[in-house]
């Protein structure tokens, strides 16, 4: 089971780490011209060890069972993914075509993901920079310390970032419960 970052005592925290719930906990939200961009971290406990858990991060199989709305995730070479997702976005539903590239990757320490979609309907683009760092969770299973920077824009640009934000964050939250149940299935 995944654990919010708060829940359980870790052995260290660093500025770094206390920045990062900080942000979390407040949610940037940012404007570029016609694009807007959100911005998530936080860190969840998952109660694999950090092998197990990249094994899972790097399946497309397990990927696609895990992501809120994938239709599709399927490996192109050893760093992309093609993927297909459709998500509903308050009274709109966007039809995702995009590319996922691993473009900084140490296994299973960390990885850095660059990610571009396209939704026909809207017109929208999806621009997704996150990052991934796994350590030993110091308990049961591994500590999961993720960023993202979505930017959007096009049709979906529209909608106030305010109704936009729970949306993500609510798939980010499932995301990781998703892998959790996985993770812990797959030991079983």
């Amino acid at each position: 089971m995944s654990h919010p970052d708060d829940t359980r005592p870790t052995d260290r925290t660093t500025s770094d780490e206390s920045t990062a719930e900080a942000e979390s906990a407040t949610g940037d939200t940012a404007s570029d011209g016609d694009a807007e961009r959100l911005e998530f971290s936080d860190a969840v406990y998952i109660d694999a060890d950090p092998d197990e858990l990249w094994a899972c991060l790097s399946d497309p199989e397990t990927l696609t069972e895990c992501v809120p709305g994938a239709e599709s995730i399927e490996r192109v070479s050893e760093r992309t993914y093609a993927v297909e997702i459709t998500r509903g976005v308050s009274h709109l539903t966007v039809s995702l075509s995009g590319e996922a590239e691993f473009v900084e990757l140490n296994p299973p320490e960390y990885v850095v993901t660059s990610a571009t979609a396209f939704d026909e309907k809207t017109g929208s683009d999806f621009d997704v920079l996150a990052a991934m760092e796994i350590d030993d969770g110091h308990r049961d299973g591994s500590r999961l310390v993720y960023r993202a920077e979505v930017t959007y824009s096009g049709g979906v640009a529209a909608l106030s970032p305010s109704i936009l934000r729970p949306i993500v964050s609510r798939d980010v939250d499932a995301y990781f419960e998703n892998l959790s149940t996985t993770v812990s299935t797959d030991a079983d």
